[in-house]
């Protein structure tokens, strides 16, 4: 991922807080990027990729658990360890190399996400996907490791001062809560899920489905992007645990071990600010000229997915052909598609793109070149090593188009990214059903993938859109894109947090 520019802001001094305490996030990797420097030390950056380092702001004051994202030599991580608290209030878990990306790479990102997103290969041997109970267990000490360093008290070189919230996010760190209480029964702990939360049949696959389910109610709030997710949650909670949810002045909540747990849905915010400063910088703005230029007297249709079968970009890929052959005499040579393919949000201990994203690679590129051999030039593949914020937004300026067909994803910025990118001539959107955004992306035209008729339709609307339907479609949808800021969203789930633990009588006992 690229780092932007250093903010003039510093970061408050570990252990500042409000009324109600400092906060605590709890993810698995720090949002900095380290690099080692030739002849000894690091140079440090907050990496805004990350999205804990998105829910920085100068109006608070976090204090990061995680792990650094490199691994350090034993003798340097001491002097590391005082500097990353002192100058940005982060509190790193090292781990070898070899136990991140088996807990990471392999287990969270091989294992627990394709089931997360309803594909179960567990049992197929040979697949990066099938279970090991090894992982499992270096999933259970990894997570241990990270509650430990949470709730290590200032005193004694920790986080942690008394009132403090737990904030922990997505599902790497899925048993933090639960070893949390065991260590700090008081402990005010919130869990968030960045990323989708699949339906009961497919979460029952895991041979582990109790032991998540009862670290997760551990938390006194736990919060969905959607309700759909929400509901899947509760859903597994009752046919797995047998726990029903009730409603309690508007909010929903489990009872569990004679506590009661809130659970709520909110789309997680966007980084308004610094996508705006990002857009208005010197880089984007001659990137964005530059590639004016280049695709000049030609219609753009942009797009941006993650390197993973579940973007669908074959499927956008059979449709943007589909569109070509039936209205060659309209768009050959005058449209081109540009297709940017970035990493996860995420990287964990691999530099290089895994196995699965190698063949999933290989095969867009074996498509474009299908589709370039009769259509010469229509399709622009950006691969990961090329594609970075300011290339992203600059291309999402001069797009004429958003186009996503993702089967089944969760978190993702990108269509808010472009939206703010081409406020000034309001470009249309057309979106999956299945991504995760898509309910907030009023205006938009909403797409079933799986139907090329559909997509392509909704393409050639889009395109012949004229400028007061797109403002007509749009502006509401522009409008709510450049207020919702992340930083609201985080307050809101922060205050939910703190008043969980207040309206469980069970909470206040012990805190008592």
């Amino acid at each position: 991922g690229q780092v932007e520019p250093k903010e003039e802001v510093k970061p408050k001094a570990p252990g500042e807080g409000g009324a109600t305490g400092g906060v605590v996030i709890v993810a698995a990797l720090l949002p900095l990027k380290l690099t080692a420097v030739a002849g000894g030390g690091w140079a440090i950056e907050w990496d805004y990729t990350k999205a804990s380092a998105k829910l920085r702001s100068p109006k608070s004051s976090f204090k990061y658990v995680g792990w650094p994202g490199v691994a350090v030599p034993e003798k340097e991580q001491p002097a590391l360890r005082d500097r990353l608290i002192r100058d940005f209030g982060c509190y790193p878990v090292f781990l070898e190399h070899e136990v991140a990306f088996a807990v990471f790479d392999n287990f969270c990102m091989s294992i627990l996400q394709p089931v997360f997103h309803h594909i179960i290969e567990l049992a197929e041997e040979g697949s990066e996907s099938c279970w090991h109970w090894d992982r499992w267990h270096d999933y259970e000490r990894v997570n241990k490791l990270f509650s430990d360093c949470a709730l290590t008290p200032v005193l004694q070189g920790g986080p942690y001062s008394l009132g403090d919230r737990i904030w922990v996010l997505d599902y790497e760190m899925m048993l933090v809560p639960h070893y949390a209480v065991r260590k700090l029964p008081t402990a005010t702990v919130g869990f968030s899920f960045l990323s989708v939360f699949p339906s009961t049949e497919v979460f029952r696959v895991l041979p582990v489905r109790i032991e998540l389910l009862c670290a997760l109610l551990c938390a006194d709030l736990i919060s969905f992007d959607l309700f759909e997710y929400a509901r899947h949650f509760l859903h597994c909670c009752s046919r797995l645990l047998g726990l029903e949810h009730r409603s309690v002045r508007g909010l929903i909540g489990v009872d569990f071990n004679g506590r009661r747990v809130n659970v709520r849905c909110g789309l997680i915010g966007f980084d308004v600010g610094r996508t705006r400063e990002l857009c208005e910088s010197k880089e984007v703005l001659e990137l964005r000229k530059q590639y004016a230029e280049e695709y000049a007297g030609k219609t753009v249709i942009v797009s941006c997915d993650k390197v993973d079968r579940l973007s669908g970009i074959s499927l956008k890929l059979t449709a943007f052909e589909a569109l070509m052959r039936s209205s060659s005499r309209v768009w050959y040579g005058k449209l081109v598609l540009i297709q940017l393919l970035r990493r996860p949000y995420i990287n964990y201990a691999s530099t290089d793109l895994l196995s699965f994203q190698l063949r999933e690679v290989e095969q867009i590129e074996a498509m474009a070149a299908s589709i370039n051999s009769s259509f010469p030039g229509s399709v622009r593949l950006i691969l990961p090593d090329q594609e970075n914020p300011k290339v992203r937004l600059a291309y999402f300026a001069i797009g004429d188009v958003y186009l996503n067909t993702s089967i089944r994803t969760g978190l993702d910025w990108s269509p808010f990214e472009f939206v703010m990118s081409s406020s000034d001539k309001m470009a249309p959107l057309c979106v999956s059903e299945f991504l995760g955004c898509s309910r907030v992306l009023s205006g938009s035209f909403s797409i079933n993938p799986w139907n090329v008729d559909c997509v392509v339709d909704a393409v050639e609307k889009a395109l012949q859109l004229s400028p007061a339907e797109r403002q007509h479609r749009l502006k509401r949808l522009y409008q709510f894109v450049a207020n919702y800021d992340i930083d609201r969203w985080a307050q809101s789930i922060l205050a939910d947090i703190q008043n969980a633990r207040k309206d469980d009588p069970a909470a206040a006992a012990a805190a008592a």
